[in-house]
């Protein structure tokens, strides 16, 4: 298989954009990461789009050929991908093997979601339909439900502590507050982060990620072409994609989500790199509890011991293993289907020294990591500075 890289990143604002339609979004992400590429739109061959529920909360389907039409590349084929939280992860893979395979040469990988303009109550219904409708998402299982089960575990076999969890809350909603990008741009004290109403036991208000509209976009194209355009291209050095069973009741336990140690088994395996190696990642916070859970999972901290490494500072900028520089989904927010392209991006900018006070020192290895739905579906991408 042929070496990939990117060449062009951008994504917009995150928030809750009521004055911005679904079209804007696309567009500018879509436009800023051509224009960053420095190459000429016509060198485009396909767009990869992932996007979790366009339909529903924007009454827009074939999300795909919509993106690449607004992006003068209609006439290109235009796939669009859809795994509850992952389907932008999802699609930065579809675009990496189709480059990789030779399929193609350069593609365009955009992740977008315009989840506010709905009441809240609507909202809630259609993000809990990436669950099984007939079997347990009708029957009161949803995201802050089910993780809740995951954290009550945790807790229970481990010793894992509420502390612990508002650490993961403090330190994201610190490194939101250095980005630009983010939603929420402002610290929050631990103390208020533990007096929060409560959601679902054991999960308060600061524990749960946000509602967000968003849109991330990345050019890739093979390595041989990248150094002829720029000089800071990043290399997709691994790609990996786990599963695991859709129904919570059909999970073996819930210390772990086995389709995140998939993923970054395969990932880690093609990159030919150690986890030693990695200076900084993104991984899937959508709950507090979710981070902590996914360090481990993905293999930097032993079983039962990654809320004890949050707590003591670890994975805080200047810590060992820098976790969610963005702010992650709890402060840079989860536009669903833009979330695991914007992490490319976040990661792409640490890669070139673009991170201005979330920058992380030399960083030269650096991990995404996406988790959808009920854990049925995970996506791990290492990345690597061009040499």
């Amino acid at each position: 298989m042929r070496e990939v890289a990117i060449i062009g990143a951008y994504e917009t604002v995150h928030g809750n954009h009521k004055d911005r339609t679904l079209r804007d979004l696309v567009t500018e992400a879509g436009n800023g990461a051509i224009k960053d590429s420095g190459i000429d739109r016509k060198e485009i061959q396909a767009v990869y789009v992932g996007n979790y529920a366009g339909n529903e909360f924007n009454a827009q389907n074939t999300m795909g050929s919509y993106a690449a039409n607004l992006l003068g590349l209609g006439d290109r084929p235009a796939i669009r991908t859809e795994g509850a939280c992952a389907s932008g992860g999802i699609a930065m893979r579809q675009g990496v093997l189709a480059v990789a395979s030779g399929l193609y040469d350069t593609v365009l990988v955009l992740g977008v979601e315009k989840m506010n303009g709905l009441d809240p109550e609507t909202t809630m219904e259609i993000v809990a339909r990436g669950q099984d409708q007939d079997v347990e998402g009708g029957y009161c299982i949803s995201g802050p439900s089910g993780f809740a089960l995951n954290a009550i575990r945790h807790m229970h076999e481990f010793g894992t502590t509420k502390e612990m969890l508002a650490t993961v809350a403090e330190k994201n909603y610190f490194h939101g507050s250095l980005n630009p990008f983010a939603h929420k741009q402002k610290e929050i004290s631990f103390n208020n982060i533990m007096r929060a109403r409560m959601v679902t036991t054991p999960f308060g208000f600061h524990d749960v990620s946000l509602v967000t509209d968003a849109s991330a976009a990345v050019v890739i194209t093979t390595k041989e072409k990248a150094k002829s355009v720029r000089k800071d291209y990043v290399v997709v050095k691994g790609s990996g994609i786990g599963g695991d069973y859709f129904n919570v009741a059909l999970k073996k336990d819930s210390l772990s989500f086995p389709a995140s140690v998939q993923a970054a088994t395969e990932a880690f395996k093609m990159a030919g790199v150690e986890r030693k190696d990695i200076d900084v990642l993104e991984c899937h916070d959508c709950f507090t509890i979710t981070e902590i859970i996914n360090i481990e999972d993905l293999g930097f901290v032993e079983k039962g011991k990654g809320g004890q490494f949050t707590k003591d500072g670890h994975t805080r900028l200047g810590g060992k293993l820098p976790v969610n520089t963005s702010g992650g989904l709890k402060a840079k927010g989860h536009p669903v289907g833009a979330t695991g392209v914007g992490q490319v991006v976040e990661m792409t900018y640490q890669l070139r020294d673009q991170s201005e006070k979330r920058q992380v020192a030399n960083a030269r290895t650096a991990l995404t990591h996406v988790l959808g739905g009920p854990g049925a579906v995970s996506i791990v991408h290492i990345l690597q500075r061009g040499e």
